[in-house]
């Protein structure tokens, strides 16, 4: 008895061991028998056995008429050929579920329908195995089965959901060799899958053959308008989509199609920001009649957020009758990315209300909206109820909560989210050990990077920076690598780190966001060399129009940082636009190197190009006034700033007029501002007073200043410094020894003065009495003729900033190992004559150091230009910029 099919074999009135000896029974067993015996398995094992019976039988190899001669079949018995049994053993190994076996089962039927190997790579892309999609399409093509229009669609996509443009270019030359090549199905689904392969010049090459064969319908054009929205061409997939609403509108259409025209289009309005086209799209929906769709409505919701007109947003949204979790994900994230939380919260408890299932993509908005706008602290707090809620984050909500972690320097619940991405599959062990990742995986190392690089810990930035296969950095990773160095750590780094980046092998093309970090890094060190070759970088590889404002600006900044603020203006005057920030940068720049009438010119330009100034810009003002000299006209545009403009002063404001006052002497009139200033004052207002004291001297008032600082907590190492020259300038060591004391107890450490020059063959760095340097011997020697000989042209050393009880001869040793002075002296010895020697110190330059300066730019053939932690100074035939305003 055949096993486990005893039910069956009553239902056909049949029962036997083999067919070999059925006879014994005295009952004829035909094709038939078996083939209703195959419709009713319900299990793998039951189709398997009748299948072994079917094979040692012969029917699936031989004639059934053969048979017929000892076996012939019963008269009201159609006849079923060994193809058909073949097909009802796949139909039967399918409906149980078992598709490898329907596989090695249809492979051995001759011939072998092409339905059958249709319906198994459908089921195959529908589980998510394209592979094996593909690899059955090749197996169909050796059993020598001809692939229908359905096959090659089904391929198609398989080819385009891996992605794969090879397999997909192959198939292309199977679908002409096979005649399919005007086969308008096939030809969208080619136009399709070759813009899922990223080959945007393939895509287009079949749409224009089909175009010119005249067999374009509306799936053809909402692919090749989703195709270039996908590839970053927004505008030309609008000037699509217009041609088609011309050229369509008389071909066989349905709702559908229309349906997802509109869709298709509606995110490249989104990137653009474009508003006039985003209404007309809406105002074409409503002509339609495809307005009212859910999916339509959604899209449109999008894209108005993202135009910034929520207004429109809030339009639809009360418009649509049907309003799912899509449609309210959309406002949530159109609130949260224009800074309206209220009305974010408000929705999301609104759909809480409601019992709208808050799913992960409603969490992250949120999350994503809060950490965008800085709210750290409120963005971890909505993750905590998100996973309460049993919501599983995905890779988006991570990188949106690592965001908000770097935004408060919360390192240990970065950590904390490190380890959960870890726990929970969203990154990949594999990386850590040389695997190649996925896109999420990198997104999310991307994060932590940036995460770990804002909360300054390098050492686990970098890790997982080179982790990172080289062949697998993207420009984001590369940039907040760099960027992190750039603005958080060593600046050195990040410019070595580009060096990287654009060598071989794997080379990465910098974004204009990589260029402005390392333009930074370059202003950071006053890397002029470097920032020359970066800009000459840029204007070679033409890639940076859509961010002109952006990267100029940068280069503005890191010319004036650099002390080449002449060379800024000509950025700046080359600029075809400018905005706001243009103008600012230009303004601090001339401020920075005390042209204050240069800043105020180029202050009024922009009032008369259309801007208006805001608190930012009387900012730069009043600073750029302070360091010129410019007393009355820096306190008159502080008048004048919130009676005229209706810019408030905050404390930032009332500390350049304080410094603005102590540097013209006016110290009781700066104490007097303070005291009668409408808010608080704040850290940044005491220091001012507590610098200005120290121009003149006034230990009691320094003291105050100082007091009020520890008492907020904000006091530093540059403030006891300042309150230690203080008290050494007026002689009173034991106050000195005492503050030394203090930060030492306090572990506050003073940051040693340290200058570097540029010179031939890089850059040179020296601390206080540096001997380090294989020039140190020449250094020294040369230093000594240069002091020797502007005493005798009347420089008397400033004792007073020897801040050391010792004597005067003592004193002067200690004056000339300033590192300043070590640095223009080995400028002097490795700079050709007529280049400007540029210096920078990480602190304030020292009278006496100024002094020596002033009198040895009288005797070389040099501007030596000194960028301190305050301002520029150019020295040039006995005189210096700052006018003594420093």
């Amino acid at each position: 008895m055949l096993f486990n099919l005893l039910k069956f074999t009553r239902t056909i009135g049949v029962r036997f061991i083999s067919v070999a000896n059925a006879a014994c029974f005295g009952r004829d067993v035909s094709a038939i028998h078996f083939a209703a015996l195959l419709k009713e398995c319900r299990s793998v094992n039951a189709v398997r056995q009748v299948h072994q019976q079917l094979v040692s039988s012969g029917l699936l190899s031989y004639p059934a008429s053969l048979l017929a001669v000892s076996f012939p079949p019963l008269p009201s018995q159609p006849f079923l050929s060994p193809r058909s049994l073949g097909t009802g053993v796949v139909a039967a190994y399918l409906a149980c579920g078992s598709t490898d076996e329907a596989l090695s089962a249809l492979e051995h039927v001759i011939p072998s329908p092409a339905v059958w190997w249709n319906l198994l790579i459908r089921q195959h892309i529908k589980e998510g195995h394209l592979d094996n999609a593909i690899a059955i399409s090749c197996r169909m093509l050796r059993a020598g089965t001809r692939p229908d229009h359905f096959t090659l669609r089904h391929i198609l996509k398989a080819c385009g959901e891996l992605p794969s443009y090879r397999c997909g270019i192959t198939f292309h030359g199977i679908i002409c060799r096979n005649g399919f090549e005007s086969n308008i199905f096939i030809c969208n689904a080619l136009v399709a899958m070759y813009a899922r392969c990223g080959s945007l010049e393939e895509t287009s090459l079949v749409f224009e053959e089909i175009n010119q064969k005249g067999i374009d319908d509306v799936i053809s054009w909402n692919s090749i308008v989703a195709a270039h929205v996908k590839h970053n061409n927004p505008w030309t997939a609008l000037d699509m989509f217009s041609k088609m609403a011309m050229i369509v509108h008389e071909k066989a259409t349905n709702d559908r199609s229309d349906i997802i025209s509109i869709v298709s289009i509606l995110p490249a309005c989104a990137s653009l920001k474009a508003l006039p086209q985003t209404r007309e799209i809406h105002g074409h929906a409503i002509r339609h009649g495809t307005f009212p769709d859910a999916f339509v409505g959604n899209a449109l919701i999008n894209s108005y957020a993202k135009c910034g007109s929520m207004k429109d947003a809030v339009k639809v949204f009360n418009t649509m009758e049907f309003k799912d979790v899509v449609s309210c994900n959309a406002m949530v994230t159109g609130y949260s990315q224009t800074g309206n939380f209220e009305a974010a919260f408000e929705i999301f408890k609104n759909m809480r209300k409601e019992n709208i299932s808050l799913n992960v993509v409603t969490w992250t908005a949120v999350i994503a909206g809060y950490a965008q706008r800085g709210c750290g602290q409120e963005a971890l707090n909505i993750f905590r109820q998100m996973v309460f809620s049993g919501s599983k984050p995905n890779s988006v909500t991570i990188i949106s909560l690592l965001s908000a972690c770097a935004s408060l320097g919360a390192c240990s619940q970065g950590m904390e989210t490190h380890a959960y991405s870890l726990k929970n599959g969203l990154l990949s062990l594999d990386n850590y050990f040389g695997g190649d990742g996925v896109d999420g995986d990198l997104m999310v190392q991307n994060a932590l990077i940036d995460m770990y690089s804002k909360c300054r810990i390098f050492k686990a930035a970098r890790s997982i920076f080179e982790s990172i296969p080289r062949k697998g950095r993207n420009v984001v990773t590369w940039t907040v690598m760099i960027g992190g160095y750039a603005q958080y750590g060593d600046s050195n780094d990040a410019l070595m780190l580009f060096s990287e980046m654009i060598s071989k092998p794997y080379p990465v093309a910098p974004n204009a966001f990589t260029v402005s970090c390392v333009l930074m890094a370059c202003a950071h060190l006053s890397a002029l060399r470097m920032g020359k070759q970066i800009h000459a970088y840029v204007v070679r590889q033409h890639q940076y129009e859509a961010s002109t404002y952006f990267v100029a600006n940068c280069f503005i900044d890191m010319y004036s940082k650099c002390g080449d603020v002449d060379t800024a203006r000509s950025v700046f005057d080359s600029m075809p636009q400018r905005n706001a920030i243009s103008w600012t940068s230009m303004m601090a720049g001339y401020g920075m190197h005390g042209r204050g009438h240069e800043a105020l010119e180029i202050f009024d330009n922009m009032q008369k190009a259309g801007f208006a100034p805001d608190d930012i810009s009387f900012l730069v003002v009043l600073y750029a006034c302070s360091h010129s000299g410019m007393i009355d006209r820096g306190l008159a545009y502080f008048d004048i700033m919130s009676r005229d403009y209706g810019v408030a002063a905050c404390a930032e404001h009332y500390s350049c007029v304080i410094d603005l006052l102590a540097r013209s002497g006016q110290l009781e009139k700066a104490w007097n501002i303070v005291k009668d200033m409408p808010m608080e004052p704040t850290a940044v207002v005491w220091v001012a007073l507590l610098s200005a004291c120290r121009v003149h001297s006034n230990v009691e008032l320094a003291e105050y200043a100082l007091s009020k600082l520890v008492e907020m907590n904000a006091e530093n190492d540059g403030s006891y410094t300042l309150i230690s020259n203080i008290y050494a300038k007026a002689r009173r060591w034991k106050d000195v020894a005492r503050i030394r004391n203090l930060m030492k107890n306090s572990g506050i450490k003073k940051r040693p003065g340290c200058s570097w020059v540029q010179g031939k063959k890089g850059t040179a760095s020296f601390f206080v009495g540096d001997r380090s340097h294989s020039l140190s011997p020449q250094i020294y020697s040369l230093l000594e003729r240069l002091i020797d000989r502007i005493k005798s042209m009347g420089y008397v050393p400033e004792t007073d900033f020897a801040l050391h009880d010792v004597d005067d001869e003592e004193k002067n040793n200690l004056l000339a190992e300033h590192s300043e002075k070590l640095a223009l002296a080995y400028g002097l010895l490795t700079t050709s004559p007529g280049t400007p020697i540029r210096i920078t110190k990480n602190l304030r330059v020292c009278g006496d150091c100024h002094s020596v300066f002033t009198y040895i730019s009288k005797i070389v053939d040099h501007e030596i230009i000194v960028r301190d932690s305050s301002r520029f100074h150019h020295f040039k035939n006995g005189s210096c910029s700052c006018g003594g305003y420093w």
